[in-house]
């Protein structure tokens, strides 16, 4: 009789299977989570914006509580989370706060998912925990989370999605009956971030690689990949049947009136943004690397080197798992690192969150594999009674885990006067003072960031509905053709004309009109008056 022998599996780890989510460790997740969560909120709070901002901030506080159509892409996710979150919130505040304090929630629950991940991959919650506030307080996430952005709702998905994926491989890796659980979840996860911001699309690259690398079969599990792709498009489809069917109802924010196919399409590809695509290396590496060190600093830029490294080659506690978090994270990151260094557009700093979080999570494998080779060392040269090297086992985690935390308090105590908006009262002193100056039946012809200004005192606070704001993006959609042409339509119909410029604006049409300034507040664009 011929016997074959069976090759046997290695059984996954205890270890393993705690940071699968499995037994006690599934326990501990929760709680690593809402260290951070709390933290981040109570240093977010008392530093929020209190009212009503400028620009993109203005714009968001607006659209969502209206149920309006923002600027490209569209943010559909956002917009209507504002809207929900408005109505929840309704007891705390004006809108304009509200929405700021979604955003303080939004980037709070990022740490914590963050953190949440960061402790399924090395097992260690102190460093889990210093993960998430390292996110937390980088100068861009502590801005984001002061007033309303949908890059707050980008950065929350974007932690949560790498978390749901780190369970899923997780999982595979302890022969879990329910492994693709997280990985349907994580479908629905992309599906909301692909509603919510085009910076979406940056991460597909790095999903695709990582499935494949942690399951090569996964192709062929049709039921599943049907099932994860089915929940991934009804969810976009969901999210963005929105815009049309809103838009023909002519809200009162209404970018670009995308009701048709082609201005729907010119909305959600973000068309009119293409033209600021740059060489990301025209300067060199050098503007990059500063973007990392104001955000995060040396320490966890070097850390995070040799925690990649560490993934890359499944370090002790990263094992089988480690490479492919490291082709996840390092694709995400340089994708989106890329992609932001060549991008023109005004702020652009925001778009680092994402890079940022994986920095942090790479700085937290650092720190422990430094620990796991000085643990290595005191095993190896421990002396004979093992008093010295035992007390120093017990204690060296300790010291690493408290050193680990001490740097973002100290980032925390140093930005904090740095970050706090809590005395911005600008966005309101200017837009009362702007309105009161403003005779009846104004048209304020204006630019992107006053115009949603004065859009929020006008569709939230209902102030001043006789005004008309002839914003640049409202010239063009309804025709009326350039500034000129635009002063002169008006004048001609008897209605008073300001104007809200730009300094080259005033330099042009100053050969052309009679400008008169009328103040509003100092250190902010006065009020022109055209006269006829």
């Amino acid at each position: 009789m011929v016997t074959t022998t069976v090759p046997q599996v290695a059984a996954p780890s205890r270890l393993d299977r705690l940071r699968a989510g499995f037994g006690a460790g599934e326990y501990v997740l929760p709680a690593v989570g809402f260290v951070p969560f709390a933290v981040a909120l109570g240093l977010y709070v008392p530093t929020l914006l209190p009212g009503v901002g400028f620009w993109d901030t203005a714009e968001f506080q607006t659209v969502g509580p209206v149920l309006g159509i923002a600027h490209p892409t569209g943010f559909p996710a956002y917009t209507l989370l504002g809207w929900f979150a408005n109505a929840l919130l309704s007891p705390i505040g004006e809108t304009a706060f509200r929405m700021n304090l979604l955003s303080a929630l939004l980037v709070a629950g990022a740490s914590a998912f963050l953190a949440i991940a960061t402790q399924r991959i090395v097992g260690r919650p102190a460093l889990a925990v210093g993960t998430g506030l390292l996110l937390a307080v980088a100068p861009i996430s502590w801005w984001t989370a002061t007033r309303a952005d949908a890059h707050a709702l980008h950065v929350f998905l974007l932690a949560l999605l790498l978390e749901r994926l780190v369970a899923w491989g997780q999982a595979v890796r302890a022969g879990s009956p329910r492994a693709g659980r997280p990985l349907l979840v994580a479908s629905f996860v992309y599906g909301l971030s692909l509603g919510n911001h085009g910076l979406t699309v940056l991460l597909a690259p790095g999903i695709a690689v990582y499935l494949v690398a942690v399951q090569p079969s996964i192709i062929r599990q049709w039921r599943l990949v049907a099932a994860c792709a089915a929940i991934l498009l009804l969810t976009v489809v969901a999210l963005y049947a929105y815009i049309p069917i809103r838009a023909s109802m002519n809200p009162p924010l209404n970018y670009g009136h995308p009701s048709s196919l082609q201005g729907f399409l010119f909305l959600v590809s973000a068309a009119q943004f293409t033209g600021l695509l740059q060489n990301p290396l025209a300067h060199g590496i050098g503007p990059i690397v500063d973007v990392f060190v104001t955000q995060a600093g040396w320490i966890p830029i070097v850390l995070g080197l040799l925690g990649l490294a560490s993934l890359a080659r499944g370090a002790a506690r990263t094992g089988w798992l480690g490479p492919r978090i490291a082709l996840l994270t390092g694709l995400w990151f340089v994708i989106a690192t890329v992609f932001s260094a060549g991008y023109g557009d005004g702020f652009v700093d925001r778009y680092y969150i994402g890079p940022l979080a994986m920095l942090a999570l790479w700085a937290a494998v650092g720190a422990s594999a430094l620990l796991d080779g000085a643990l290595g060392l005191i095993d190896r040269h421990s002396v004979a009674s093992g008093r010295i090297g035992s007390t120093a086992r017990y204690a060296l985690p300790v010291v690493v885990a408290c050193l680990f935390l001490t740097y973002p308090a100290w980032r925390a105590a140093d930005g904090w006067t740095q970050n706090d908006s809590s005395r911005d009262t600008d966005g309101g002193r200017w837009g009362a003072a702007a309105l009161a100056a403003l005779e009846p039946n104004a048209v304020v012809v204006s630019w992107w960031s006053y115009s949603t200004n004065l859009w929020y005192h006008q569709f939230i606070l209902g102030l001043r509905p006789d005004i008309l704001v002839a914003d640049d993006r409202v010239r063009l959609d309804e025709g009326w053709g350039e500034l000129p042409e635009t002063i002169d339509r008006f004048l001609a119909q008897g209605r008073p004309v300001y104007l809200i410029p730009a300094e080259d604006w005033v330099a042009g049409l100053g050969t052309r009109y009679e400008l008169e300034p009328v103040q509003t507040i100092p250190g902010y664009s006065p009020l022109w008056r055209v006269l006829p």
